[in-house]
């Protein structure tokens, strides 16, 4: 008698723990269906530019392809928006960009963004644009040299704001019925320039510090990015 009462007390408690999961799994699934959407992320970014710029006054229209532009990006960023179902979400985000040239962006930006299954464990995708705004760090010229064609100069890369775009693809995984965890490899493109110095005519010694000359440009780089859903 004790065994099947021990049995049964088994049965019974295999049951409950299975209907339980199954409640869980199903709220889980209801509640990240439809309502308010904050995720949380911190990126890390390879550059892989190649910016073009004019040598010297009066040839403005000699155009050089300069080196490949050596920096990396470092983003934390914020999106509020509003998930519509389990495959569609779409809000507005905020970053702050640092980049190791010594300058700084903040981009304000639509995000549209989704799941490709209803899983708990999903293919994510977002593509998001916007513009950003410029804020030096430092104004000095990057002590990292830039070539021109005729020589070697100092210059400021990432010198003005501009429109910016994000595209991402990865993977999302619940972590329970109220937030996910998200990983993307992702690409970016930020409008800018490159600011350095066009002339010939400066005392020696002076002219890495001397930068008057835009030349505009969209940087590109590529990077992971990691996510808190909530």
């Amino acid at each position: 008698m004790k065994q099947v009462l021990t049995s049964i007390g088994s049965i019974f408690l295999v049951v409950a723990l299975t209907t339980q999961m199954s409640y869980a799994q199903t709220n889980s699934r209801i509640l990240k269906t439809r309502g308010p959407m904050f995720i949380t992320s911190a990126a890390f970014f390879q550059s892989l530019t190649r910016i073009p710029y004019n040598v010297a006054p009066g040839e403005e229209h000699i155009v050089y392809n300069g080196k490949k532009v050596d920096f990396s990006i470092v983003a934390v960023s914020q999106f509020f928006g509003f998930q519509f179902n389990p495959y569609l979400a779409l809000g507005v985000g905020v970053n702050y960009e640092y980049w190791t040239t010594k300058t700084a962006f903040v981009p304000l930006y639509v995000d549209f963004r989704g799941n490709m299954t209803d899983g708990k464990i999903a293919p994510h995708w977002y593509l998001n644009a916007g513009y950003a705004t410029h804020w030096a760090i430092d104004s000095r010229p990057d002590p990292k040299k830039i070539s021109t064609g005729t020589g070697k100069l100092f210059g400021i890369h990432g010198y003005t704001g501009g429109w910016m775009g994000e595209v991402g693809i990865g993977v999302k995984a619940n972590i329970n019925r109220t937030s996910a965890l998200l990983i993307t490899a992702s690409g970016k493109v930020q409008e800018s320039a490159l600011r350095y110095y066009s002339g010939t005519d400066l005392p020696q010694g002076v002219k890495p510090l001397i930068v008057n000359t835009n030349s505009n440009g969209m940087y590109i780089s590529v990077g992971l990015k990691a996510s808190v859903v909530f």
